[in-house]
């Protein structure tokens, strides 16, 4: 069996094995990246609570960069996995090169926004008195838009094709360039906020090009090749489909975050951001796991469905969603007990240890919701694997924009605390919502590939 073989067996051999095997090397890859957004906000956090908050203003349209990027990944890794439980590397060589040019073109249009608007984008998001801070800190980040986008489109690709371990070995390599440059741009060239963001566009140029030269190379499954180019519709359409309402996920929530930030604001102007973003930050760390399981439905589920294999479809499904709730609610017991150790991370100097209090009660509260994560991840994964981009949107914004209106309506008892409680109800709910339409969705698929088959499903098929 030949390497690339190997690497295409992860998503066209056992759907259990093929999960964990998958799951192992993207979830480090993440970890190790949460880690250095981690070490990113404790160097940032040294520097005071305006540049901490300054992050916290910028988070959410970088979170949209982040969206964009991983909503195309996942568009062309469901279109590229389905073309290669049928074989055709041909035509999963000509979606690559549809994404990398589409992602390319978003990027610099993100470029050509912030060079012009930031200033005016900032002080609409609540820059308020940070505005110098957010500037720094946000323009090398959104002026940067092409490098992330092309590194973060070719991280799905690797994992479209199976190829998880090199996927996390590109993200590790990453984190190595942040964190070394890091203090030298912060501290060694006194550039402050603005070093951390050139740090991190430096790692993203390193991911990049690793991955670049992987794929000149020749010896991935899928080829690149630019030659004679054109934009195909039907290709395009096939992307789109799932890349477009996946993008759209990640820009409704970080539309969401900034509903947010105005309520917390409300409540607390001086220091509510500032908890919430930087609370999030351990949030998303202990969430890499859920995040990781919903990353290797995808392919896996999307080869599955090429081949028109219900049984596959509902054997990882099943199976991510047993192992994955079970390991949720195992994280969440370890970090509300390590929730103080945690925040210390982020407020052990004099002007943020005032929020050390706040931030433990907003971490053990949300810790709640982390096994409610895994399924609403899971099954919005499991959409958009079998092509329901609209589907997966709508669950996530169900989940997401519903603490919204709850923590709204709290905010009147001008309590943090309270607002915490909302967002985990809204997560609660939602995800309750998501999980009954997710047994819907299976009968679905099923039908749906009885009738393209013109025969009723069975395990081997």
């Amino acid at each position: 069996m030949t390497e690339t073989e190997n690497r295409t067996g992860n998503i066209l051999g056992d759907p259990r094995k093929a999960l964990i095997a998958m799951v192992v090397p993207i979830a480090i890859g993440m970890v190790v990246q949460s880690l250095n957004n981690f070490v990113d906000a404790i160097w940032v956090s040294s520097i005071g609570t305006a540049a901490l908050a300054a992050t916290g203003v910028v988070f959410p349209f970088f979170f949209i960069l982040i969206g964009i990027g991983n909503g195309l990944g996942v568009g062309a890794s469901q279109a590229i996995a389905r073309r290669i439980g049928v074989g055709d590397r041909e035509g999963a060589s000509r979606v690559a090169a549809q994404v990398l040019v589409i992602g390319i073109i978003v990027g610099f249009a993100i470029t050509a926004v912030f060079a012009l608007f930031a200033e005016p984008i900032f002080i609409a998001s609540g820059a308020g008195m940070y505005l110098d801070e957010v500037m720094a800190y946000g323009v090398p980040i959104m002026v940067c838009a092409p490098i992330y986008m092309t590194s973060f489109i070719f991280s799905a690709l690797l994992r479209s094709e199976g190829d998880a371990r090199r996927s996390m070995v590109i993200q590790v390599a990453g984190v190595v360039v942040h964190m070394v440059m890091d203090p030298i741009l912060i501290f060694g060239l006194d550039m402050g906020v603005e070093g951390a963001a050139i740090a991190s566009a430096l790692s993203a140029l390193m991911a990049a090009l690793m991955a670049l030269r992987y794929y000149a190379s020749g010896k991935m499954y899928v080829s690149l090749s630019f030659k004679g180019f054109r934009f195909d519709r039907a290709l395009d359409s096939d992307i789109l489909r799932v890349g477009f309402p996946a993008s759209l996920e990640m820009v409704l929530l970080s539309i969401s975050t900034l509903f947010m930030n105005i309520i917390i604001e409300t409540v607390d102007p001086a220091n509510g951001v500032a908890i919430y973003t930087t609370g999030w930050r351990i949030l998303d760390l202990l969430m890499v796991v859920a995040v990781s399981f919903g990353s290797a439905l995808v392919p896996i589920s999307a080869a599955a469905f090429g081949q028109r294999s219900y049984e596959r479809i509902r054997m990882v499904y099943v199976y991510a969603l047993k192992y994955g709730v079970t390991i949720m609610v195992l994280i969440a017991i370890v970090a509300i007990a390590a929730a103080p150790i945690l925040v210390h991370m982020f407020t052990y100097t004099d002007t943020t240890v005032g929020l050390s209090e706040e931030m433990v009660r907003f971490v053990r509260i949300g810790c709640l919701f982390l096994p409610f994560s895994m399924i609403g991840i899971l099954t919005s994964s499991l959409f958009q694997s079998v092509g329901k981009g609209l589907w997966s949107m709508a669950a996530t914004t169900l989940r997401n924009f519903l603490r919204v209106p709850i923590c709204f309506g709290l905010a009147s008892m001008m309590s943090l605390t309270m607002i915490w409680w909302g967002v985990t109800a809204g997560e609660v709910i939602g995800t309750t919502v998501v999980a009954v339409a997710g047994v819907f969705a299976l009968r679905y698929i099923r039908r749906n590939l009885e009738s393209m088959s013109g025969v009723k499903a069975r395990p081997d098929q």
